[in-house]
C-alpha cells in the first residue's frame, strides 16, 4: 500500500481532521513526529524562513515549543504548547499557540494526534479543536494543508531510509 496525502474534512464548525497514511510502523511514525531531531529534519518552514528552535516533550506536562524567524519577517513567530494526554506510539493531545514575537497570538488550539497500524502501514489523525469558526477558517484559508502536505512528503522519504 502506498501512503496518501493529507485527507482534510470540518465534520464540525470548529474542528478540522486531517488524516494521512505513512509505510512505516507505527513506533517510527511517531518517533519522527515528537523528537527533536527527526522533527527538525522534516518539518521544514516556509520559503525564506528557518527554525531557530525545536523542543519536544511527549509527556504529560511536557512542552512543545518551535520558533521560526526570516529575514523580512520580524518578529518571529512561534509555535506553544503543554501535553494533556499521552498514551505511548498511540495517542497524544496538546495544547498549541501560534503567536508572532511580540506574543500576539495568530491561532490557538487543542491538537490530537491518532497512531493505528495495520501491515506496517500507519494512519495518522490529527484532529485541530479551534475556539471559533472563525479561527477554524482562518486555518483552512493559510493554506496550511499544503504546508503539512509538503512536509510529510519530505517524511515519507525519510521514513523509507530508517537511520
Amino acid at each position: 500500500m502506498h501512503p496518501s496525502g493529507l485527507q482534510v474534512s470540518t465534520p464540525t464548525d470548529t474542528t478540522i481532521v486531517l488524516t494521512r497514511t505513512f509505510n512505516a510502523p507505527r513506533r517510527l511514525v511517531w518517533e519522527a513526529m515528537f523528537t527533536p531531531d527527526r522533527m527538525r529534519r522534516w518539518m521544514l518552514p516556509p520559503p525564506g524562513w528557518t527554525t531557530t528552535v525545536c523542543e519536544c516533550e511527549a509527556r504529560v506536562g511536557g512542552a512543545l515549543r518551535v520558533a521560526w524567524k526570516s529575514e523580512e519577517a520580524d518578529p518571529a513567530m512561534t509555535l506553544q504548547g503543554v501535553f494533556t494526554e499521552v498514551v505511548l506510539h498511540e495517542r497524544a493531545v496538546h495544547t498549541e499557540r501560534m503567536a508572532l514575537g511580540s506574543g500576539q497570538t495568530i491561532g490557538s488550539l487543542l491538537e490530537t494526534h491518532e497512531f493505528t497500524e495495520k501491515d506496517g502501514v500507519t494512519t495518522m489523525r490529527i484532529t485541530q479543536a479551534y475556539d471559533s469558526k472563525e479561527a477554524r477558517d482562518g486555518a483552512i484559508a493559510s493554506g496550511m494543508d499544503q504546508g503539512m502536505e509538503a512536509c510529510y512528503e519530505r517524511l515519507d522519504t525519510l521514513l523509507a531510509r530508517p537511520a
